[in-house]
């Protein structure tokens, strides 16, 4: 249940140019169910194999593939946390 609210965060991240952090949690969230609720999921994909290259998309969508769903989650919260602070600094 967890792979949908993290394909749309995975593609949160995208565009706000966390490209890294996006590439892991694709690589956890993909999957067919995934793909099709969240069809902006696979525009997200191909837009961070083209700004990663493709080795490092791969690597970083395989971490996040074979992490646990309690791994997934504290990676996941922990990309919110600093993405936040980053904005919030941006903004004062």
């Amino acid at each position: 249940m967890m792979r949908t609210p993290l394909a749309v965060l995975a593609v949160l991240f995208d565009r706000l140019a966390r490209y890294e952090p996006a590439a892991t949690i694709a690589g956890f969230a993909l999957s067919p169910i995934g793909a099709a609720r969240v069809p902006a999921i696979t525009t997200a994909i191909t837009h961070l194999r083209d700004v990663l290259d493709e080795a490092t998309y791969e690597s970083l969508a395989r971490k996040g593939e074979t992490m646990t769903t309690a791994a997934m989650a504290t990676y996941a919260f922990d990309q919110i946390d600093q993405a936040r602070t980053e904005l919030n600094a941006v903004t004062k």
